[in-house]
């Protein structure tokens, strides 16, 4: 009984050695799935090298656009500004009239200040009063003016589907899409000054104690003690609940645009989490985790080969691209598998002398249904002709052209024809000639007789 018990236990110890070595393999190797968007409005995770979105939601849906305004009106203020830092403005009380009430660095009235600081105030602090200062500048002391023109500028961005009301989203009447947000804030990062002030940690102003802090959690540690903090962040703009949070991320040169709209805050207990920021954060790690550069073609790479005539030295040659080709793909995409190839070719086969280099077709890389990119190829060898087997080819050509036969056929009975004739003449002349003579001879016998 107890050596019939033996064989089961083994099977199962077996079993559960090799689910133990199995299934943790597996699991490395598959794609975690894209986070749980359900606790916020809208979401855009684009890549920028590979030109592709990596994941959304909600995209084309107008929403309240709220502090997210204030990636356009930055951009326009380091775009009307950038020559004028050092210049020195002087506060009025309608610069300030607009932010009076929300949360500001408490500009007052008569102070001065340089065109650099305030765009520090505005853009990497977030203060209000300095966003409606320098609106009210470039608007022509008018910030309605301002407003009409980050309008103008945002459908200049492809930004078909906003309003806005006002430059730092205090009304809250402002609506967006995150498709949008992500067409601005495309221009935004081509923009250096904007993205070094709202890239910036911290700035210290003259004669204060303190610097003033980037609000976007994302970018300084001085914001929620850390907690929202990443490394590859650059950039852009947050607000202090993370309810819109734009953000690029960069690892070397592979970059991420990330978009949060309307991220809730939920409760972890007795702890307030800001959603925003743990998607952003989220969906950023899941980009660098689970995708990555994966070579499909290299000029090793031999694509096919192409058959050769006319040559004693090869009967083919490789076909192979010039340059490599590396695609953003998922970490377990296999090449001939997951990743293939359409071949297309402008030749059937090859006439030698080929030579190395030769231009034959092109070939199409798709994975899972989608083109990712076509390139050229190549021929990646030579071949000398051959003289015997040219002779033989041409030979063999002419029996197979049409045209060629048709000419041959038609001397060969054209020279036919002319023999016959030639032979049908002098045959009747000769006739002729041999009956004309046959009637003058004279054979009688006094004729035979010899004389004497």
């Amino acid at each position: 009984m107890k050596s019939c018990m033996r064989i089961p236990c083994l099977l199962v110890l077996v079993f559960c050695l090799l689910a133990s070595v199995v299934f943790p393999i597996c699991a490395e190797n598959e794609i975690e799935l894209f986070p749980d968007v359900s606790n916020a409005s809208a979401v855009y995770l684009y890549h920028l090298e590979s030109a592709r979105c990596m994941g959304s939601k909600n995209e084309s849906q107008s929403l309240p656009a709220g502090t997210s305004v204030r990636v356009l009106s930055g951009l326009i203020f380091c775009e009307r500004l950038s020559a004028q830092l050092q210049n020195v403005v002087q506060i009025t009380d309608g610069m300030i009239e607009g932010s009076r009430g929300y949360f500001n660095y408490r500009i007052k009235t008569g102070e001065f200040y340089t065109v650099e600081q305030l765009l520090y105030l505005s853009i990497c602090a977030g203060y209000n009063d300095a966003f409606y200062t320098l609106a009210y500048m470039i608007g022509g002391n008018d910030v309605s003016v301002f407003v009409s023109q980050m309008n103008q500028r945002a459908v200049e961005c492809g930004a078909v589907d906003t309003h806005i009301t006002d430059p730092s989203g205090i009304l809250d009447s402002s609506i967006t899409t995150v498709a949008d947000l992500f067409a601005i804030a495309r221009v935004a990062i081509e923009n250096p000054l904007y993205m070094e002030i709202s890239s910036a940690a911290l700035y210290y102003l003259p004669d204060a104690s303190k610097p003033i802090y980037n609000r976007n959690a994302l970018i300084s540690k001085a914001q929620d003690s850390g907690k929202y903090y990443n490394g590859k962040c650059r950039g852009l703009t947050a607000d202090r609940s993370g309810g819109a949070v734009i953000t690029l991320a960069e690892n070397g040169n592979d970059r991420y645009l990330c978009i949060v709209l309307g991220g809730s805050e939920i409760e972890n207990g007795s702890i307030s989490e800001k959603y925003g920021y743990i998607l952003t954060n989220r969906m950023i790690r899941w980009g660098y985790d689970n995708y990555r550069y994966i070579e499909v073609l290299s000029p090793e790479t031999v694509i096919c080969t192409l058959p050769v005539k006319v040559s004693d030295l090869a009967d083919e040659v490789e076909v192979r691209p010039l340059e490599s080709m590396s695609f953003y793909l998922p970490a377990d995409a296999v090449v001939g598998e997951d990743v293939r190839f359409n071949i297309r070719l402008t030749y059937e086969s090859l006439e030698a002398p080929v030579q190395a280099g030769m231009h034959v077709g092109y070939v199409a890389v798709i994975y899972r249904g989608e083109i990712l990119g076509t390139v050229p190829i190549y021929t990646a060898d030579s071949a000398e002709r051959s003289r015997f087997v040219g002779g033989l080819a041409r030979i063999k050509a002419l029996t197979e052209n049409r045209a060629a036969c048709a000419g041959l056929i038609f001397f060969a009975v054209s020279i036919l024809a002319w023999i016959l004739t030639e032979y049908w003449i002098k045959r009747a002349r000769r006739h002729k000639w041999d009956r004309y003579f046959s009637e003058k001879i004279d054979t009688s016998e006094t004729f035979l007789k010899p004389k004497k």
